[in-house]
């Protein structure tokens, strides 16, 4: 029988972030980031007591990318919905219900608030994520279950056939990954603005702060295997850093690399895109990254990417490379769209739901199972930052059994240096697999290109350790200008 659990209160709270570098993805440029926390508080139908935690960092550009939006109004929106969210659970959850049935009002009556804010459905949606990670996160904790557990024995409710009726005959159980991955490989973003040799840090710039700065420091040092990268969209430019990331992948990986490149909605037809992927084809310099790329992320602003006149494009460059969407999965329904013009992955984020990426995988492997074609769930993150964001976003990970994920989080910042004393030593104490010494404080422990992460299964979402509001700002007392 599912859980049931009433929500009694919601609190917020901000702990700004400044990065150790400038991280470039599309249009925007960050150089500081708050990350939003939110505590709920909770009691389960025999009157036990729940506490969860989520939390998200909250980006320019990426829910949003409207020009005239200012980041400023980019993190105003986010609250909103964040706020919002909250009290659409609240009336979900007055009583006590299982976690799906709270998620299925909640999420629905949130969209509704957004909508009425005319803000599209990933930032509408974003509120919903962070209630729906935070109860989960409550459920597990106050039954000493962890996040794989609770699937497994469908704790949360989960009814698939809900929101697909062809899902009927699929439980949780089903798709997830029979035991949580024991480790997860680094798939390293290589942005638009960050150095690729050494040489390419100017003495000036050079940190020195015990990390790797450029590109082939972390494939020497970190032995990686799998990396992101982005292409702007102007094809010479992309095709001249593509033959510069080549030829230093070729030299330090040798054969031992896999790519899976990103478009990032930086191109508004597929028939730009499409000499773009067949240019890489036919260089020589290029040949072994193009035999290496796992799959091609929307290239298509989300405005035109599920739209039929598309389709053709899709199809034909995914007669290459299987293509996979992420900024137009906004909805419950999106990835089925995205089928039907071509597209076989979907990416799975924790800002965009976890039930919706197990129902999408669900979805996968249905279509998988009846084409014999393989359809699939990427791994992908913006910035995600530990403790509550990259600890919840893995264990995600780990249940679903995604063997690499991008996580490029620990080169933006100095390790755990935004954390306070008691976080850090907590994580020192509970996670010493995860992460390891840097001089002062501690930093993610990449062996082999991989992250050991047994010790994110505990109750709840992974955390495993006390979350430190006390040493972040309320939210009504943060103030933008902070950052």
């Amino acid at each position: 029988m599912p859980e049931r659990l009433a929500i009694k209160d919601v609190e917020l709270f901000m702990r700004n972030v400044r990065t150790r570098m400038p991280f470039k993805y599309g249009v925007a440029t960050l150089t500081s980031v708050p990350i939003l926390h939110l505590k709920l508080t909770a009691e389960l139908a025999d009157g036990t007591a729940a506490v969860g935690y989520a939390a998200d960092i909250l980006p320019p550009k990426w829910f949003d990318k409207d020009p005239d939006k200012e980041y400023e109004q980019n993190v105003a929106d986010l609250l909103l919905m964040a706020r919002s969210a909250a009290t659409a659970y609240g009336e979900a959850a007055a009583t006590p219900r299982s976690v799906f049935d709270i998620w299925h009002d909640g999420y629905r009556a949130t969209l509704e608030i957004g909508d009425a804010s005319k803000l599209n459905h990933l930032t509408a949606s974003h509120g919903s994520s962070l209630m729906e990670r935070a109860l989960i996160d409550a459920l597990g904790v106050a039954r000493d279950q962890s996040y794989h557990s609770l699937l497994m024995t469908n704790a949360l409710g989960i009814d698939f056939a809900a929101l697909h009726t062809e899902l009927a005959a699929m439980e949780p159980r089903d798709i997830i990954a029979s035991r949580p991955l024991e480790a997860i490989a680094i798939r390293h973003t290589v942005g638009l603005g960050d150095p690729i040799h050494v040489t390419d840090v100017a003495p000036e710039n050079r940190l020195d702060d015990g990390l790797p700065q450029a590109l082939e420091e972390y494939a020497r040092t970190q032995r990686l295997t799998y990396f992101k990268v982005k292409v702007s969209g102007e094809i010479d430019a992309d095709l001249e850093r593509l033959r510069e990331v080549a030829g230093m992948l070729d030299t330090v990986c040798g054969d031992d690399y896999w790519i899976t490149l990103d478009g990032n909605e930086q191109f508004k037809e597929m028939e730009s895109f499409e000499a773009l992927v067949n240019a890489i084809r036919s260089e020589d310099a290029l040949r072994r990254f193009f035999e290496r790329i796992v799959y091609i992320e929307q290239p298509l602003d989300r405005s035109i990417a599920l739209n039929e006149e598309v389709e053709s494009g899709v199809r034909a460059v995914a007669k290459h490379k299987p293509m996979l969407v992420d900024e137009s999965d906004g909805d419950l329904d999106s990835f089925e769209m995205a089928l039907q013009r071509g597209y076989t992955g979907v990416s799975t984020k924790n800002c965009k739901g976890l039930i919706k990426a197990l129902t999408n995988l669900a979805l996968a492997k249905l279509h998988t199972e009846k084409s014999g074609v393989a359809h699939f769930l990427s791994a992908e993150d913006l910035m995600n930052l530990p403790v509550v964001p990259v600890h919840q976003d893995l264990t995600h990970i780990a249940a679903l059994g995604i063997s690499h994920a991008e996580r490029n989080g620990h080169h933006y910042v100095r390790g755990l240096d935004h954390l306070s004393a008691s976080e850090r030593a907590a994580c020192d104490r509970v996670h010493g697999s995860l992460y390891g010494k840097l001089d002062s404080t501690l930093a993610m422990k990449i062996t082999e290109g991989s992250i050991d992460v047994t010790s994110l299964q505990v109750p709840g979402l992974g955390l495993g350790m006390p979350t430190d509001t006390s040493s972040m700002i309320p939210l009504h007392e943060w103030s933008f200008e902070s950052l």
